[in-house]
């Protein structure tokens, strides 16, 4: 990542990082790719002098100047070659016929014994006389290595100076600390976190990328009876993942393993495996992970053992320790130190480096690995995308270095390159490399980037080789990983193998199953019917002139409505000679139009004509001859000649190695911008860059220069890198070149030169525009134009001869110096090549038998069962693969054409032809209307497209709302958007040869405008990517009480003109929701759309209406970078106000949180917040009213119209308030209302409110008391009211207040108390309304029986027959009394009882009643009075005397 600070350039990383998370200084660091310190290299490895002080580093002299002892490294001259000693030792294994695994350990054996007896015999001098030193105290202590032949001593200086003397040391280096840095990486912003969200029972992307469960399944082989190690910072050995596979494992007491042959601490010494860093840890979960349970399957070789050694802390590490480890992978040792080469693992995985250049330190450590058959698995380095930057060890030829991708299959940006500086394609292969989850210590796991996290895939893939065929050596495996690598190419790098995929994208599936089917080759042809009866057109513009002795290019350009199958070019020198016949290869173009060049030898080309011709053939068989030109021959070209190229140059020709010389006008935004005179020129390229590793000459006709002075004259334009020069050459024989004039830096402008060429009066010679380049950067290069041989030299001329000598004497000094990362081209050692791969001028300008019964076709050919494909060639329609042998489904298909499957048995190590005719599919044709849902009318320019069928381009609806689309048979997903309008998603079905009719209404989102963002507007940094594909997003979230939002538009603040230089204004916008891990950006919704940045301190707005993207919650605004740094805009960053934690990075395809010290990333969404429907607050829902009138409020979006609606009719309008609140008054209807509301705008409205329902009833009850009737007495203290009410919505029936029950039909009762007197009620019957009526009743009520006074007789009274006896007594008046005589002996003879005799009133409230005696006797009766009330009080009373009638008392 790149940035810019306060108007100044500052980088957010160092290119040259290397490896790892944590950078190792100075020399070697783990391959991850959070590192951004470079690390500085060892002395050159070429070969010291005899003197004593070139032996000796020069880094020894500056630590000893501060310290009395130090520790330093001796390498011997002698190292032995362990290639040679495998060789021989494999050789005599087969001759006593052993097999493949006692050989290799016959092998093994003999690298150790060899490399031990070596050191014991050239060492020994040494040793004895640091023997004597250390008894002198002059040395602290020393040791011996074998893997390297070299001794690491710590001593003082006049130890050292001794050891320079002995002739068996070749160099004496620092033992330098090792150490890890906690920078970060120039492209990983921050370490991505652990996804703790991680599905843990699925198969990690990567690991499924590369298809090893496909071998797993179909293979059962997972690496078992395989042992991998690893060099790096040790492993947590109980982790789920890994407990089980580590070798020193025991069953039988699981938390106790073995440690001896299977872990060895070079650091610290620790018994036991450990992980202080967790990179190892992670590497290792990558090369075997998974737990006992098939959870997190996150290894590639889950079924093989590791082993381990600790090189690596988080404090240091030395190159002793390095030494230790590679010695100890070599033959594990025992506690005694004895090597154990039966213990040593198939593969060694090594996620570290060092910087790039040419460093052999390590080298022989390598070899012997790799003579004793251990594969030497290394990282590439993170050190990318800068060409040539694969660091050390990953360099060497011996070395199988990985480079990384990512999950889109493209190269990660911290992917070193190559080329190698041995001269190998390096690196070697690529796998998975970004965002990796695996195993990290406390039995957790996390995500980590880094080609160490891709150099693990191949050394678990190396564990599933190894199991499948054991007997394989290092060379086969390297070859079967070649040979089943997918090929990876992009802009970059455009053909396969290249140095920056290496061979491709490692396959386990195709390595293991080329081991255990083999490998065959199916290939066929792709057609459908159909004749070519065209013939095949050409343009050539014949030659007026050509020079003898030359080689001849030729183009021509070539088209065809087919194909075009082959260019021939026809030519003979005479008359008389025969015809010879030359094929032309495409230069440029296509199949179907391209430019075709021939190259005629320049022992044809001779004095005085040339005769030529082309003939041309189609797919069709068609040919074509053209007619024959004769072409003038002359010796050369001689003063007087002048070329400005504004025609084709004749007799002018480029070749060499990565030769990018063009002819034409120039058009690279940085080159010259133009000619330097009319249009035309040559240059090393017209549209870009030249390239790395480039010997590249222009060549003049050959010159033939009379007696007396001759000068050439030309102008050029040049940007030409420091470490890379551009000359003038001379030759008499295209042979032996001479320089006359040297150029390396910046022109600025176009010049003009001079070149004296009198020297060489009279003599035929050839001038050459050479350039020649290294491997660091590339620059704009040369450019040539209006060139002239003339005998009159120029006196304005910028230069005539440069200072060559002067020149030559800075080459020897390049010689003498150190050597560094960027190795200057010697210019005195450059020398054209061989004339070859010649291009003629026009050979890069494209312009616009039996006939078979069919035509070619460019389809995908699919392997089903293991979904390897490839391309037909559109020109014949050929397709070849290589694949595991067996039987297998293959399908062809195309765009338009139904597919076809063919079983096919492919044999190993053979051929098999499947050949297709594919049936073009029938269209059909969907139309319809898009409409306002809501209003109904037609929607102008809205846009749909199929989204299954990119092909089809999206269309617009007419300005009546119609549209048409014409695809292929078969059921798509219709998309329908327009601005401010919610976009949709329709299934349709395409019917063949038919029509479907597909109206669709768009719901209009009505809303109000808002803007989301979290900087404060004001930019203190800005922030670039090397790479393109990467970028920023910032997640927005939508304020409280927003729910739904429609998005309008972008606005990203880029940093003006003044950084990056030259910077650019192309960028990329997308769209994403929220759904990743822990609300990180998930899925795309819509873009990326291409923008243009405005660099002038304003906001550059990218309009997003028209694509309909409605959110829900959360979303990122992304701005992707589309060119590489510098070429590209910056985006700012707010970096003065406090982290909003909303800003996010893509990085190699992964997200993840950007780190608070980046500031808040200025990108900003606007939206249209989602108008809320309205919320009718006053009335309640089912009130009642008997006003016609009332007051409707409410809850509204902000400033827009609110419509009241009553049973859908609208009957008021209103604007919401500012504070979203709403007051209209609405006029009733008699009976039910039912009112709603929406909010609307031009567009259109809200979906209605909740409804309202309001009745209005203006009638009063009818009422009616059925009982008590008015009056009514009582001498109860209740009374039951019972009526009847009558009303359509009654509510209520109350008596004084107190509710009645009401039955459904209105009958009502209710019981009341009453008090002593009179008691009065109002009975109300009231409806929901608030409408009543009322009646009213009076009931009387006494609660106390009428008093008996003065009841006479009051004695006994004796009366005969026929007697009267005379009752009295006082009462309340008005009431009614009777009396009754009851006899009480048993001897009376007269009627035991009278009847009841009444009492009459005879004066208020005195009451008198008689009684006539009877027959008989009555002995002394009862007199009893009962006295009653109105209100049926009772009394009852028996008078003091008794009456006797005929008979005296007793």
């Amino acid at each position: 990542m790149k940035r810019k600070r306060h108007g100044q350039v500052a980088f957010s990383f160092i290119l040259c990082a290397l490896l790892l998370l944590s950078t190792f200084l100075p020399q070697f660091a783990l391959a991850n790719s959070n590192s951004d310190a470079s690390i500085s290299l060892h002395e050159s490895s070429e070969a010291v002098s005899n003197n004593v002080e070139t032996k000796i580093d020069k880094k020894l002299n500056d630590q000893f100047n501060k310290n009395e002892t130090v520790t330093f490294l001796l390498k011997l001259k002698d190292q032995v070659d362990t290639n040679k000693v495998a060789t021989e030792t494999a050789k005599k294994a087969k001759d006593q016929k052993q097999t493949a695994a006692k050989t290799k350990l016959m092998k093994r054996s003999a690298v150790v014994s060899s490399l031990r007896a070596k050191a014991s015999e050239t060492q020994y001098s040494i040793k004895t006389y640091l023997d004597q030193e250390k008894k002198k105290g002059n040395v602290e202590e020393f040791q011996s290595f074998y893997i390297v032949n070299g001794m690491a001593v710590t001593g003082n200086k006049q130890v050292m100076d001794k050891l320079a003397a002995f002739p068996e040391v070749e160099k004496i280096l620092p033992n330098e600390t090792v150490q890890l840095s906690s920078n970060e990486s120039s492209e990983t912003s921050i370490q991505p976190t652990a996804d703790t969200s991680a599905d843990t029972t699925s198969i990690e992307w990567n690991i499924a990328r590369i298809e090893a469960p496909q071998v797993w399944k179909n293979t059962g082989i997972d690496g078992t009876g395989i042992v991998v190690a690893s060099i790096d910072t040790g492993v947590q050995w109980d982790h789920p993942a890994l407990k089980e596979k580590y070798r020193g494992y025991n069953p039988a007491n699981p938390d106790q393993p073995d440690n001896t042959y299977n872990w060895f601490d070079a650091v610290s010494g620790q018994a036991a495996p450990n992980d202080n860093v967790g990179h190892g840890t992670h590497v290792t979960g990558t090369m075997v992970g998974s737990e006992p349970n098939g959870t997190n399957q996150i290894g590639v070789a889950p079924g093989a053992k590791w082993i381990a050694v600790k090189a690596f802390t988080t404090t240091s590490g030395t190159q002793v320790d390095l030494l230790e480890a590679g010695e100890w992978i070599l033959a594990p040792k025992d506690a005694e130190g004895n090597p154990h080469p039966e213990k040593a693992p198939d593969v060694v995985n090594n996620s570290w480096g060092g910087g790039a250049g040419k460093d052999d330190w390590y080298r022989p450590m390598v070899q012997n690995w790799r003579a004793a058959e251990i594969f030497p698995s290394f990282s590439a380095g993170n050190a990318g995308p800068t060409n040539g930057s694969i660091s050390i060890p990953g360099t060497y030829p011996e070395s199988f270095a990985t480079g990384a991708t990512n999950s889109n299959n493209q190269l990660a940006s911290f992917s070193a390159r190559g080329p190698s500086p041995y001269g190998e394609v390096k690196p070697d292969i690529s796998a998975p490399g970004a965002n990796i989850r695996s195993a990290l210590p406390g039995s957790s796991y996390g995500t980590k980037d880094g080609t160490s996290m891709a150099a693990p895939h191949v050394s678990g893939i190396v564990a599933l080789i190894k199991q499948a065929n054991a007997s394989l050596t290092v060379d086969q495996i390297e070859q079967i990983l070649f040979d089943t690598a997918i090929p990876l190419t992009d802009s970059l790098y455009p053909t396969s193998p290249n140095t920056g995929y290496g061979h491709g994208l490692v396959n386990a599936y195709d390595a293991v199953s080329s081991i255990v089917s083999g490998k065959g080759r199916v290939q066929g042809q792709v057609v459908r019917e159909g004749q070519d009866t065209e013939n095949p057109t050409y343009q050539h513009t014949a030659l007026t002139e050509t020079y003898s002795n030359m080689t001849l290019p030729l183009t021509v350009q070539v088209q065809d409505n087919v194909s075009v199958i082959s260019v021939e070019l026809q030519y003979r020198a005479s008359e008389t000679a025969e015809w010879q016949t030359l094929a032309a290869t495409r230069t440029a173009g296509d199949y179907k139009s391209g430019t075709y060049q021939a190259v005629i030898p320049a022992d044809a080309v001779q004095v005085p004509t040339l005769t030529y011709h082309w003939r041309i053939k189609d797919y069709g068989q068609n040919v074509v001859t053209s007619d024959d030109y004769v072409v003038p021959v002359s010796p050369g070209i001689s003063t007087g000649y002048y070329q400005d190229f504004e025609s084709q140059p004749n007799g002018w020709i480029s070749y060499g190695t990565k030769n990018t010389w063009e002819w034409g006008v120039p058009a690279f935004a940085y080159g010259p911008g133009k000619a330097a005179s009319g249009e035309k020129v040559y240059g090393t390229n017209l549209k870009g860059y030249y390239d790395n590793f480039a010997n590249m000459s222009l060549m003049m006709p050959p010159i033939v220069l009379p007696e007396g002075n001759a000068y050439l004259q030309f102008k050029d334009w040049y940007q030409i890198e420091s470490y890379d020069y551009g000359h003038v050459l001379v030759s008499t024989d295209q042979q032996n070149w001479e320089q006359l004039s040297r150029f390396t830096g910046d022109s600025q402008t176009w010049t003009e030169r001079q070149i004296d060429l009198s020297a060489y009066a009279g003599q035929r010679i050839y001038i050459a525009f050479n350039v020649s380049t290294n491997f660091t950067n590339v620059k704009a290069g040369w450019y040539i134009d209006d060139v002239a041989l003339s005998n009159t030299p120029l006196t304005t001329a910028n230069i005539e001869l440069e200072d060559v000598q002067q020149e030559k004497l800075l080459a020897r000094q390049l010689e003498n110096e150190p050597q560094t990362n960027k190795k200057a081209v010697n210019p005195e050692a450059i020398k054209p090549t061989e004339i070859q791969n010649v291009m003629a001028p026009t050979a890069t300008i494209t312009q616009a038998a039996v006939q078979p019964m069919s035509l070619p076709l460019g389809a995908t050919v699919s392997v089903l069962e293991s979904g390897r494909s490839v391309i037909t060639s559109p020109a014949d329609g050929s397709y070849g693969m290589i694949h595991p042998a067996g039987e297998f489904t293959l399908r062809a298909e195309t765009y338009g054409y139904y597919s076809t499957d063919q079983r096919v048995n492919i044999p190993a190590d053979g051929t098999v032809e499947a050949n297709f005719t594919l049936n073009p599919m029938p269209q059909g044709t969907v139309r319809g209307t898009v409409t306002n849902k809501q209003t109904g009318q037609p929607l102008a320019n809205a846009t749909l497209s199929l989204i299954e069928d990119a092909l089809i381009q999206p269309i617009q609806t007419d300005e009546n709302g119609r549209f048409s689309i014409t695809a292929y048979e078969g059921t798509y997903t219709l998309h329908v958007s327009a601005p401010f309008y919610q976009r949709q998603d329709i299934t349709i079905t395409i019917p063949a040869n038919g029509n479907i009719e597909q109206n669709i209404p768009l719901q209009p989102f009505i809303g109000y405008p808002g803007e989301i963002g979290y900087d404060d507007g004001t930019e203190e940094d800005a922030r670039a990517w090397n790479t393109t594909g990467n970028g920023w997003a910032v997640k927005m979230s939508l304020p409280e009480g927003k729910n739904r939002a429609l998005i309008t538009a972008g606005l990203f603040r880029l940093w003006d003109d003044t950084w990056p230089v030259p910077g650019g204004t192309a960028f990329q916008v997308a769209i994403y929701d929220a759904s990743g891990p822990n609300g990180a950006p998930g899925k795309k919704v819509a873009g990326p759309f291409n923008a243009t940045a405005l660099k002038n301190g304003q906001w550059t707005v990218v309009d997003l209406k028209s694509e309909g993207v409605v959110v829900n919650g959360d979303f990122y605004m992304v701005y992707i970078q589309q060119n590489a740094y510098p070429y590209t805009p910056a985006l700012a960053a707010d970096k003065s106000s406090r982290s909003a934690g909303h800003s996010w990075q893509l990085n190699n395809g992964s997200w993840s949180q950007s780190p608070k010290e980046d500031g808040n990333m200025m990108i900003r969404a606007r939206v249209d917040f989602e108008a809320m429907t309205p919320v009718i607050t006053t009335p309640k829902d089912a009130a009642y009213t008997n006003q016609s009138t009332i007051t409707v409020e409410g809850k509204a979006t902000p400033t827009t119209q609110v419509n009241l609606f009553n049973k859908g009719e609208e009957v008021a309008t209103t604007p919401a308030r500012k504070d979203g609140t709403f007051t209209v008054d609405v006029t009733l209807q008699n009976g039910e209302n039912v009112l709603t509301a929406t909010s609307s705008t031009v567009r259109g409205s809200t979906y209605p409110s909740e409804p309202v329902k309001i009745i209005l009833d203006q009638e009063k009850p009818e009422l009616t008391i059925i009982k008590p009737a008015e009056g009514f007495k009582t001498n109860q203290k209740s009374v039951t009211i019972e009526g009847k009410a009558t009303d359509p919505y009654l509510a209520a029936v109350t008596a004084n207040g107190q509710k009645a029950n009401v039955a459904e039909d209105g009958s009502y009762s209710i019981d009341v108390l009453l008090n002593n007197g009179e008691n009065k009620f109002t009975v109300t019957a009231k409806d929901r309304a608030g409408n009543e009526t009322s009646k009213e009743v009076t009931v009387y009520a006494k609660f106390n029986p009428p008093a008996i006074e003065n009841l006479q007789p009051a004695q006994n009274v004796v009366i005969k027959q026929g007697d009267t006896l005379t009752i009295k007594l006082d009462s309340e008046p008005g009431i009614s009394g009777f009396f009754s005589v009851r006899a009480t002996s048993t001897y009376a003879t007269a009627t035991a009882t009278t009847s009841e005799i009444v009492l009459i009133e005879q004066g208020e409230g005195h009451y008198v009643g008689t009684w006539k005696a009877p027959k008989g006797k009555v002995n002394g009766a009862e007199i009893e009075v009962v006295m009653r009330d109105d209100y049926g009080n009772e009394s009852r009373q028996k008078a003091a005397g008794k009456v006797y009638v005929n008979v005296k008392p007793n």
